[in-house]
């Protein structure tokens, strides 16, 4: 059975940044309102190591401080499953020649496993601290710094395909396979993708991310809030390496795609849920950035940026109408490294005339469930260059694991999807008939039968096959 679910992104064409300090002790007493729960961010970036270089690929380790800004304490036990991983990502935001603007993640991170948590004072005042001098619980109000050293530390750091974003869930001990030295599990970047020639620092900015998951603050639905990023210059050269240092302030709980908009304010940010809290008891978000340009000779240039903050299920394709010819498709994703299963191929590019969209898709769950699907705390980025202006309109995308298909109100070319689907298909045999009825019948006020997304079966549902009957799809 395959579903599909409307989208409507919250556009944040004016994003406001959380910079420096974020006071907490504004948080009411604990357990007002019945509401008890603790929430991790990443509080601050603070510093940054260069671990050195080996076959053209430097790597790093970006520190991170936490805070705890929940009214509840959060466990921190290093000998289990209840502590946080924390990821780090590299990002590149440039001027293009045809004076558009894109945004690449160009390096990732394995993950930093937790092992115990000071008390400091970075986001409040820390008047809930847990007892001891490192103990295994950080307090509300309470932060807890793990230097790029403690983040670079290859033994403590574990694979991202074991952690499940989306509820925080991981297998202990987690995975330990092989992998190269100097730069193994580190923050790897290709020195390319770094070149001041390249890339001068007059037209291109780059940034580091880091990014919480716990399973108390996913329980919590408090996920959304748990990457944070903070810009960075370089020096050095091409054939040596290059050092990052650190400027400005880290923008507290907004992922790094919203450096592309802090560059260059034009840019279109909308966030989508997967999950919505009260349905599944999942906070998964996304976001979707878009930048439009004329170019000239009747054409426009296209960037799209896709982040996936912490849905498991991922994503295997992207999509979006398209009436009038295309060229200079691309696309660029950071690449899995030191033996981490993930594969890294690039996705399949082309004109779906069924659907009538410019398609990127990597293989399905089926054909590869190690495939590079756009997983979670990554970013893929898609461009091409249409004579199709732009308007408000619909993307379409399909979720990895599942399938799920997701209508997504973004700006697109000026073209409409050709529907050649029946949503109200349940049993996908091509046909909305007394089947379909029948198992919205059954599972009435269940699962089984739902068409909208609502995680129930209930009349939309209902409505949808009645509206369909007799819908014969391809």
């Amino acid at each position: 059975m395959r579903s599909q679910i409307m989208m409507t992104g919250l556009a944040l064409a004016g994003c406001a940044l959380f910079v420096g300090h974020m006071n907490t002790d504004a948080v009411a007493a604990r357990g007002a309102g019945g509401v008890v729960f603790p929430d991790v961010i990443v509080g601050s970036l603070p510093g940054i190591s260069r671990y050195g270089v080996s076959n053209g690929i430097s790597a790093y380790a970006v520190g991170t401080t936490s805070c705890n800004i929940g009214n509840d304490f959060l466990l921190w036990e290093g000998d289990n499953n209840n502590h946080p991983t924390i990821g780090q990502n590299m990002y590149r935001v440039e001027q293009l020649d045809n004076g558009c603007t894109r945004i690449e993640h160009i390096g990732m991170s394995w993950l930093k496993h937790g092992f115990c948590a000071l008390q400091g004072t970075l986001c409040g005042s820390c008047s809930n601290p847990a007892p001891g001098g490192c103990p295994p619980i950080l307090g509300w109000n309470c932060s807890d710094p793990y230097s790029s050293g403690l983040n670079g530390s290859q033994s403590g750091l574990g694979p991202k395909s074991e952690v499940n974003a989306s509820i925080g869930y991981f297998e202990y001990p987690y995975g330990s396979p092989s992998y190269p030295a100097t730069i193994g599990r580190r923050l790897n970047v290709f020195n390319t993708d770094m070149d001041l020639a390249t890339y001068p620092a007059s037209t291109t900015n780059y940034f580091v991310e880091g990014q919480y998951i716990h399973p108390q603050d996913a329980a919590a639905c408090k996920s959304f809030n748990n990457a944070s990023y903070r810009e960075v210059t370089r020096s050095g050269t091409l054939s040596s390496g290059y050092n990052l240092n650190l400027i400005n302030s880290t923008r507290q709980m907004t992922p790094a795609i919203f450096a592309w908009q802090e560059i260059d304010p034009e840019v279109d940010i909308r966030t989508f849920e997967l999950s919505k809290c009260s349905v599944s008891g999942l906070n998964e978000t996304f976001h979707i950035g878009v930048k439009v340009c004329d170019i000239g000779n009747g054409m426009w240039h296209y960037e799209y940026a896709v982040y996936n903050l912490d849905c498991d299920k991922g994503f295997q394709s992207f999509e979006v109408p398209l009436n009038g010819t295309y060229e200079n498709a691309e696309q660029a994703f950071a690449v899995y490294h030191s033996n981490e299963v993930y594969a890294n191929e690039s996705w399949s590019v082309g004109y779906d005339s069924s659907m009538g969209t410019l398609k990127w898709n990597s293989d399905t769950f089926a054909q590869n469930e190690e495939a590079n699907a756009l997983r979670w705390n990554t970013m893929h980025t898609f461009s091409f260059d249409t004579t199709d202006p732009p308007v408000e309109g619909q993307a379409r995308a399909l979720t990895f694991k599942d399938g799920t298909e997701l209508m997504l109100d973004l700006i697109v070319p000026n073209a409409d999807f050709v529907d050649n689907s029946c949503a109200a298909d349940l049993n996908n045999d091509n046909i909305v008939d007394g089947v379909d009825l029948a198992t919205v019948l059954a599972f009435w006020g269940r699962v089984g039968g739902d068409i909208d997304g609502d995680g129930t079966t209930g009349g939309t549902d209902l409505a949808s096959v009645l509206a369909d009957w007799g819908c014969i799809g391809e």
